[in-house]
């Protein structure tokens, strides 16, 4: 067991998760707290980039444009800088790719490894359990190791998605059920000419351009058989509405702003109000916009890169990607086909189709109790997190402080990333999540400087 700090030193701290969220906290930290030994936990094998960034696919773009996309909220140029300095990097209207945003974070990580690596001990390994006593908390690994600590900061980026209502074992068995979108291209069978996107979010249109061929059919379902928006060739400048009432009120709002301007500019100004809409709503209001309004609001809210909805468009034209609004009942294996059996959104019953093989792509798992994740089930048997009341994530305060099961925040457990939505929302992407990091950093020194 590593040991905590000694009587002269400064705080240990563990960071949980080596993608952006956990990068930019470790960074945050080491800034903040000159005397602070941060060890950054990471059970993949590259630190920084995290699922989302490590694609090499040129096809998977960011959906944010580059100016919005810099590391540090204090410092927007900082990316752009960067990119000047590379001797080839791939932008599609200020889109960058998500390979070279993920080689951004690498250089970051590079940096400050050569900046302060005496303070920064990189740990390739998986947390598994956390557990406190008198000296702080216990992180344990799953190689039988552990890390003592001040301060823990649970970085988790997205959990896996759930697997498919009615997926029979079999099918995974036989190699024709692909959990993870992002190993979509090397997991497919080469013979696959008929191909089920479960979801129609931004990861499904990722996956259906990276299987793009003139002999493949993709057909992607998903409940309202919705997909994301695009950006404007040009940026949309924000405005300056303000929104309140209720999700219904706020959507007559939005409708009638939306028929004097782009409705991108009232998709953004909303943006701006979404946390504290959603903090102001009660738990009821939270429901109804989950059931009603939540799709409508992804698919204006995450946007696709010009380029990239035009080759959507094209796709779809071409007959290569269908999108269709059902509910998957069931998924067999027969003989050499999978079937599947669902529900077209409105139709009196369940059809079936055969195809090659299914992909998830209906993102991340965020209900915890559903979670069979080791260390989300430490922590919540433990007592010290719990799930909040609407299946988004941990539940935290303000300061993004894991409240323990007496209902009370803990000075020295944090989160940052997805799995604060619960209580932020607004908390999927970068230019939210950047913040977020500074702020738990903030906290931490804050606690120490007490």
């Amino acid at each position: 067991m590593t040991s905590g700090r000694g009587v002269t030193e400064g705080p240990v701290i563990v960071v949980v998760g080596g993608g952006f969220s956990g990068l930019l906290t470790t960074v945050h930290l080491l800034r903040k707290l000159p005397t602070a030994r941060v060890h950054l936990v990471e059970r993949a094998d590259a630190f920084g980039e995290g699922a989302a960034y490590s694609t090499l696919n040129p096809d998977h773009v960011l959906n944010v444009r580059l100016a919005n996309m810099s590391a540090f909220p204090d410092a927007p140029s900082h990316l752009s800088e960067w990119l000047a300095r590379q001797p080839r990097w791939s932008s599609r209207d200020a889109f960058i790719t998500r390979g070279d945003y993920g080689r951004y974070l690498k250089d970051i990580l590079a940096e400050t490894v050569e900046t302060d690596g005496r303070r920064l001990s990189l740990v390739h390994d998986d947390a598994v359990a956390i557990d406190r006593d008198r000296a702080g908390w216990r992180v344990g690994l799953a190689s039988g190791d552990g890390l003592r600590a001040d301060h823990v900061v649970l970085a988790l980026g997205n959990l896996a998605p759930a697997l498919p209502t009615g997926l029979d074992q079999a099918v995974i068995e036989a190699g024709r059920y692909i959990a993870d979108p992002w190993r979509a291209a090397a997991d497919l069978p080469e013979t696959a000419r008929r191909v089920l996107l479960i979801g129609s979010g931004l990861s499904m249109i990722d996956v259906a351009l990276s299987l793009a061929h003139p002999k493949r059919r993709i057909a992607a379902v998903s409940r309202r058989g919705l997909a994301p928006r695009a950006h404007r060739a040009t940026a949309t400048p924000v405005g300056n509405e303000t929104f309140a009432g209720s999700p219904l009120e706020v959507l007559a709002q939005a409708r009638a702003r939306a028929r004097t301007t782009d409705w991108r500019t009232v998709a953004d100004s909303l943006r701006q109000s979404g946390r504290s809409l959603w903090r102001g709503w009660t738990p009821q209001q939270h429901q109804q916009f989950m059931r009603h309004l939540r799709p409508f609001w992804e698919v204006h809210r995450h946007r696709l890169a010009p380029s990239v909805a035009n080759r959507m468009h094209a796709l779809i034209a071409s007959g290569g990607l269908s999108i269709e609004a059902g509910r998957i009942v069931r998924i067999n294996l027969e003989s050499d086909r999978v079937v599947v059996g669902w529900k077209p959104r409105g139709g009196p019953r369940v059809t079936t189709r055969k195809v090659d093989a299914v992909i998830n792509c209906t993102g991340p798992l965020a209900d915890l109790a559903s979670s069979d994740a080791p260390l989300i089930r430490s922590l919540i048997e433990g007592g010290h997190g719990a799930g909040d009341r609407d299946g988004l994530g941990f539940r935290v305060d303000d300061h993004a402080r894991l409240i323990n099961k007496e209902g009370a925040a803990q000075t020295s457990l944090y989160a940052v990333g997805p799995l604060t939505r619960g209580a932020f929302w607004e908390i999927t992407s970068v230019p939210d999540i950047r913040i977020q990091a500074d702020e738990v950093a903030e906290a931490i020194r804050a606690v120490e400087a007490a």
